[in-house]
């Protein structure tokens, strides 16, 4: 599922002459490369795989908020929802996002995931664009 923050409106394209439109959307789109991204994510863990997971997580939480496009990575076990996991994270813009997703050390807690779920994990990417969004899907 994604989810968008809509962004701020921009002035109706029939008041451009057809180059104006050209350069305004060629502007948009380099626009959304910059745009700021978030994940929001729910992981669904094993009883008896928490204390490894949590290890785990706070390991790839502390990698991840040195990479240079991390804003901000958080996390917390869901009150009343034994096992469940939520995940916040910022990044400055799509570049950010993909260099996270390149990591090793974010490969490698993906694989362990596999062995410490209890279901699917719950991803959601946000944008102040919706056309940000597109690289996410």
């Amino acid at each position: 599922m994604t989810l968008a923050i809509p962004g701020f409106s921009h002035p109706p394209a029939h008041r451009f002459d057809d180059n104006r439109i050209k350069k305004i959307s060629s502007v948009q789109s380099s626009q959304t490369m910059n745009v700021e991204k978030f994940v929001i994510a729910k992981l669904y863990i094993r009883p008896e795989a928490t204390t490894e997971f949590r290890s785990a997580l706070d390991t790839l939480a502390a990698l991840t908020r040195k990479e240079p496009g991390c804003i901000a990575y958080t996390w917390y076990p869901e009150p009343g929802e034994a096992g469940a996991f939520t995940l916040i994270e910022h990044y400055r813009d799509q570049a950010g996002l993909k260099y996270h997703f390149a990591q090793p050390y974010l490969v490698d807690f993906v694989k362990k995931m596999e062995g410490w779920k209890t279901k699917d994990l719950k991803v959601y990417f946000l944008s102040a664009s919706p056309d940000a969004l597109q690289e996410d899907k």
